[in-house]
Formats: C-alpha cells, structure tokens, sequence
C-alpha cells in the first residue's frame, strides 16, 4: 500500500501544478473574490438532494437481498462510505460500503460488493452514454495540433475514439449481466475440477477453502446483479441514476454562473465537463483527488474555450469551488452520521487496510 500511496501523492502533486500552470496566484485569488457567493447555497443543496437520491437507488439495490432495509440506514451508510472513498489513500474507501451495510442493514459482506458492483455499472454505463452523447452533440471548438508535420485534430479524434470504443463496452456490460449466474455455475464447475485433480493434502484444502470464498463473493455479485433483472426495479434505478447525473449538469451551470463563464459553460456542456473529470480521477490519486480532481476540471474546461490568459483563473477557481466546497457539504453530512453512529473513521480505515472478512467484521460491536 505504501508504494501506491507514494504515486498518487507524486500524481497528485505534478496534477496540481499541471492545474495552475501559467496562472498567477495573485489572479486566481482574484477570481475567487469576485465570484458570486450566493450560489453556493443552491449548489449545496442540490448536492444534497443528489445524495438522498443515490440513498434511494442504493435501498431499491439493497432491498433485493435485504427487503427489510430502511432508507435511513442506506442514508448514513452512503454519506459515511462516500467520505471515505474520498479521503483514505489507495482507494481502501471501496471496501467500507460493503461493511456497513453488513453492520446497519444487515446484508451479507458477498451481496454488500455486490451491491456495490451493481452501482457502479449502472454509473459506469450512465458516464459512457454521457460521453458519448457529448462527444456527438455538443459543439466543442477545434484542438488541432501540429506533430512532427501532421496536423492532428484532438476532438475528432476524440469523437471516433468514443464511437469505436462506447458502444463495444456498453455491450460488455450487457453481456455481464446476462451471464451472471452461468459464470457462478461454471467457477463451481472449475474449482471442483481443480480441487479434484489436486492430491490430498494442504494443497488441496487451500485451494478448496480460496476457491470457496471467490464463488462466495461471485455469488453475492450475482444476487446484486439480479435487481437488474427485474424490469420495475431496473427502471427506477435508472430512472433516479438519470436524475442524479442530470441534476449533477445544473450544478455546472451555477458555479458558471458565479464565475462569469455562462457564455461557455451550459447544462451540457457541465455534463462533458463532469464526464471528463470523473474519468480523469480514475488515475492514481492521492486523499481527496487533490490536484487530479484539479487538472482534469481545468483540461474539461479548456475543450469548451475557457482558456488563455483572461479565463485560466476562473477555470482554477471553477475547479478548486466545485471540488472543496461539495467535499465540505459531503464530509458535514459524514460527521453528523458517524456522530450519530458512536463510529469512528480510524475504526474503519483499520478495518478497510487489514481486509474485510466475515470473522473480522464480527469483531465491531452494532
């Protein structure tokens, strides 16, 4: 793990001068003081109502293999696990959902990261379908450059890269819902198999025994995947995925409200700059995203014209607001849940570095 926090710390750092080269400090301080401030309020609280709705979704997933769950207890584990997701280092935040829903709901740790799995395909498939619907229908201004005498258009390319490569993952993802529960039947097939041709011996009860617990968590994967099955609950879910996603854009439109940057920056453009952005954290990070967060919102911007010299502190500014101010909304939201719990973040930032088992989570009182 040290090794990995090492590089997202490296990442994090060359990303955040990435973010404010060729921005003086004196004029990004600027443009944060003279940004409207009243906006805050309405991006915080529809922030809010974004994590009440994921809450939602997340019980209608839940409610598949725990129907006795309540909203409420999905409300705090989502707000708690979130906050971690954001701030423990190596992406060990993925691990703790799984754990409190075990612990407040009552859902096996298997269907827990199913439950989880299940979300983020659902997420997944919503971003890629963004993308592509940005890259196809938004006007974004030419990115031409010139490289060894070739002149190579970043957009265009950008847009046949999206039709070559969306659509055949969107068809995978499709192909692992429709397979789970073969895919069980043959992991079962292949470790009888396995342990069979093995000798008697503590080879062969290793195996067994770690075989045994995979086909566990692939079960649990495949309960989670059987929401998605049933047609009522699978349009709901989508239906509240494209309410959060869709309220995500008017946040955008806000803050390019306060930063003067509504010539450039509408509902879909946000969405692209979201997309973007979200893909953009998906490399090594450190706590928080600091700095990648910041690099990916300033390169977004820049690919709808808010560059050069007059614009770059706003597209700062926009980044570093839109990034701390909603960490602040969501880490007030965590406290008052984790206060409410009687838990700690050091309790589960132990449980998530040693790996989560059965016995383990046992050992945390409810």
């Amino acid at each position: 793990m040290t090794r990995k926090v090492a590089i997202g710390l490296i990442v994090g750092a060359l990303a955040l001068a990435l973010a404010l080269w060729g921005v003086p400090l004196g004029a990004l301080a600027e443009a944060l003081a003279q940004m409207d401030k009243r906006w805050l309020a309405p991006i915080g609280l529809l922030f809010l109502g974004q994590q009440a709705i994921r809450a939602l979704r997340q019980l209608l997933i839940v409610r598949a293999v725990q129907p006795d769950s309540r909203y409420w207890g999905n409300l705090a584990v989502l707000c708690m696990a979130f906050l971690c997701i954001n701030i423990f280092p190596a992406r060990l935040g993925e691990v703790v959902r799984p754990y409190l829903l075990l612990r407040k709901e009552k859902v096996p740790l298997g269907a827990g990261f199913g439950v989880v799995f299940v979300e983020r395909l659902v997420d997944l498939t919503a971003v890629l379908l963004i993308l592509q619907a940005v890259l196809l229908g938004v006007e974004i201004p030419s990115r031409v450059l010139d490289m060894g005498g070739y002149t190579v258009d970043v957009v265009a390319m950008a847009r046949a890269l999206g039709t070559g490569f969306v659509l055949p993952l969107l068809v995978g993802v499709v192909a692992v819902v429709v397979a789970g529960e073969r895919s069980v039947t043959l992991a079962r097939r292949a470790l009888a198999w396995l342990t069979g041709a093995l000798p008697q011996g503590r080879m062969r009860g290793a195996v067994g025994r770690a075989g045994e617990v995979v086909v566990g968590l692939a079960e649990g994967f495949v309960d989670g995947l059987a929401v998605v099955r049933d047609p009522a609950r699978l349009a709901a879910i989508l239906g509240l995925t494209a309410l959060t996603w869709g309220g995500t854009g008017f946040m955008y439109v806000m803050l390019s409200e306060a930063l003067g940057l509504r010539d450039f920056i509408g509902w879909a453009e946000g969405m692209g700059v979201l997309v973007i952005t979200m893909l953009g954290t998906t490399a090594p990070s450190p706590p928080g995203f600091a700095g990648v967060y910041e690099a990916a919102s300033r390169g977004a911007l820049a690919l709808f014209g808010v560059t050069g010299p007059a614009l770059a502190p706003r597209a700062v500014a926009f980044a570093l607001v839109m990034h701390w101010w909603l960490f602040i909304v969501q880490a007030a939201t965590a406290a008052w849940f984790f206060t409410a719990e009687g838990m700690s973040i050091g309790q589960l930032f132990s449980l998530a570095r040693r790996g989560l088992s059965e016995e383990e989570t046992s050992e945390v009182p409810s």
